[in-house]
């Protein structure tokens, strides 16, 4: 069992998810494909700020469908809740 199996994503809910879209905050990612994503949420997000809960979703779904390969830098944003 990896440190990703153990690791339980952040609901929603978590403010965080909404300041990493919104560009409040803007970490140093090491994965190319986050990195990539972000890019296109945050023009999304400048462009139509009511997309906002579809965006955090979709980085929400990003992370649990990629969390092997994109764990450090889940851990990195979600240190107090990762688990």
């Amino acid at each position: 069992m990896t440190q990703a199996d153990e690791m339980t994503i952040a609901p929603m809910s978590d403010p965080t998810w909404r300041a990493l879209v919104s560009g409040e905050k803007q970490p140093a990612y090491r994965c190319l494909a986050l990195r990539i994503l972000m890019i296109r949420i945050r023009v999304e997000y400048d462009r139509d700020a009511s997309a906002l809960q579809a965006l955090i979703r979709e980085l929400r779904d990003f992370f649990v469908a990629n969390l092997r390969f994109a764990a450090p830098d889940y851990q990195s944003i979600f240190r107090e809740t990762a688990r």
